[in-house]
């Protein structure tokens, strides 16, 4: 079978499946959490309509109760997995078009999860559809092993397999093609910092620190909420500090309240590169100042 021939002879439907898979919002929405959505309305909706398209195309499906489901073809005892997932980071800040909108231009799509990891998944769907209507024979089951929170705490693959069984093969179709072979190692830590305010004497006074919008992302965007009056030359300083690190920055001064906003540039936490920090240039910035003892 000439693979590369029946995926052009199908171009037309793949692109316009990925474009629709693309368009849904898939991003972890506990506040629209429920019974048979566990991660919010916007990723029930993408698992139902995969699985919808599994359905009418004539595999076995199934869903686990809103968290996980899967797609199979073939017969066997034994399963090679093919373990995809459909929900997507926040789409963050710095696009020149709608996330979810799956616009294309120069011959690629954009949007929020076109390479990780809806796009590969719908061409891992198209692919095993291209195995089943060759009527190819296959000695072991193939599953599409579908996730829907590899972005957050992976409570998706634990409550799947509490019920299903472990493939005794299997790859992910995550990201770039033709194939990763290796990936670093990931910690995920939180510190937690106390001040004893009332005796510090100090002009400014940290109060709030926040960035960040999930842990596998580069934040886009930091804020620090300060007690106290800017001194003079501060300002000037935040604003030459920030523009040196390739980023922009805000103060507002309302209150007794100063407000310092960074804004860089999101990246997924494997490459690292290619972002720029808003939460370390802000500490950073920070550190360089006389605030409280913390």
């Amino acid at each position: 079978m000439n693979w590369e021939q029946e995926v052009l002879k199908r171009r037309n439907e793949i692109v316009e499946d990925i474009q629709g898979f693309l368009k849904i919002n898939s991003v972890l929405d506990e506040e629209t959490a429920g019974p048979g959505r566990p991660f919010g309305k916007g990723i029930q909706e993408c698992l139902t309509a995969l699985l919808n398209k599994g359905e009418e195309s004539g595999f076995t499906v199934k869903n686990l109760d809103g968290y996980a489901g899967h797609i199979e073809w073939g017969k066997g005892e034994e399963i090679i997995g093919v373990l995809c997932h459909i929900d997507v980071v926040p789409p963050g800040d710095g696009w020149t078009s709608d996330p979810f909108a799956a616009e294309i231009r120069d011959g690629r799509i954009y949007a929020r999860g076109a390479l990780d990891d809806k796009g590969p998944t719908m061409a891992a769907f198209h692919a095993l559809k291209i195995v089943k209507d060759s009527g190819l024979p296959l000695s072991k089951r193939i599953r599409m092993i579908i996730g829907t929170d590899e972005e957050s705490d992976w409570r998706c693959v634990e409550h799947y397999f509490k019920h299903e069984e472990m493939p005794s093969a299997g790859f992910a179709p995550d990201a770039d093609f033709p194939i990763i072979y290796a990936e670093k190692g990931l910690i995920d830590a939180a510190l937690k910092i106390e001040t004893d305010q009332a005796e510090t004497g100090a002009d400014l006074v940290l109060e709030i620190f926040r960035s960040g919008r999930r842990l596998n992302m580069v934040p886009d965007d930091a804020e620090a909420v300060l007690a106290g009056a800017a001194p003079s030359g501060f300002e000037e300083s935040f604003a030459r500090f920030v523009k040196e690190k390739r980023a922009e920055g805000r103060i507002l001064q309302e209150g007794g309240r100063l407000t310092l906003t960074v804004y860089g540039k999101s990246a997924h936490a494997m490459e690292p590169n290619n972002g720029v920090n808003a939460g370390l240039i802000l500490a950073e910035f920070l550190h360089t100042q006389s605030l409280d003892r913390a």
